[in-house]
């Protein structure tokens, strides 16, 4: 259960509240242009969402399973981490996204149904979800989306999102403060409407909150809900700094052993 946005200005400025139970979590910097978060799972540590230095950003929101995007082989079938690990890794470029799911069947894998916002520089961002396709935010809204845990292909068939719908009070919440944002967003105004989508109990406590700037590459992130505490990484030295709210700096290099977010939060 995650929410996430994007939104297009003067800057391009991608926001997302990653939401699941308490377990191992960390931040690892791999194949030298890439951030990826990984959950560990059944013993395994899992990509979650990730950055490239190139300033995509794609992720893999929990969604109500539909039958056409069940795990299966075939000749003509990718899986959503497939096209995970070519969007980040640039073997597909954003611009070729729609034609290359419209080209294939794309499926989830084994025991889990996502939904996937692709965003990057020059306001292009997706929506992919195996078994429905692709989504032009564009076509959406030209200046910015959000997406929590229900399909938005059903929420373009259908305007009314009732509160039954999961993540329904979530989306309405941060909708409706970038509809009534008039000036250019800045990052406390972003983390500020995080803080809005917060999940504080429950099966899936907000555990990470982050901004992506891509064309700065930088990324600003807060753990487990504590937005006085803002931590930075930045893509062009591979550091992860402290930026407001602690009583001394420290900084780290990111490697791809990774850092978990239980150490950071000890900074």
């Amino acid at each position: 259960m995650c929410t996430s946005f994007v939104v297009y200005g003067t800057r391009t400025l991608i926001g997302m509240n990653f939401d699941i139970s308490m377990r191992p979590i960390k931040l690892v910097y791999q194949k030298d242009s890439q951030l990826i978060v990984l959950q560990e799972e059944h013993g395994q540590f899992l990509p979650a969402f990730g950055i490239n230095k190139s300033g995509t950003f794609m992720n893999l929101h929990m969604v109500k399973e539909n039958e056409a995007g069940k795990y299966r082989r075939g000749k003509n079938c990718v899986h959503i981490m497939k096209l995970f690990e070519d969007v980040l890794g640039e073997k597909l470029a954003l611009a070729d996204v729609s034609a290359f799911v419209g080209d294939h069947v794309l499926v989830n894998v084994p025991g889990h149904s996502v939904q996937s916002l692709i965003a990057g520089r020059n306001q292009q961002a997706w929506v992919v979800e195996p078994g429905k396709g692709a989504l032009d935010v564009a076509n959406v809204d030209p200046n910015f989306l959000v997406m929590t845990n229900f399909s938005l292909f059903e929420r373009n068939e259908n305007e009314c999102i009732t509160g039954e719908v999961p993540g329904a009070d979530r989306y309405q919440a941060v909708s409706e403060r970038l509809t009534s944002l008039q000036e250019q967003l800045e990052l406390e105004t972003c983390f500020s409407i995080l803080q809005d989508a917060v999940q504080q109990g429950g099966d899936f406590p907000t555990q990470l909150s982050l901004i992506v700037v891509p064309d700065e590459g930088l990324v600003y992130f807060a753990l487990h809900a504590n937005f006085e505490k803002i931590y930075c990484f930045s893509f062009h030295n591979q550091h992860i700094r402290t930026e407001k709210g602690f009583q001394s700096p420290m900084q780290s290099t990111l490697t791809k052993k990774g850092v978990a977010i239980s150490e950071l939060a000890s900074w």
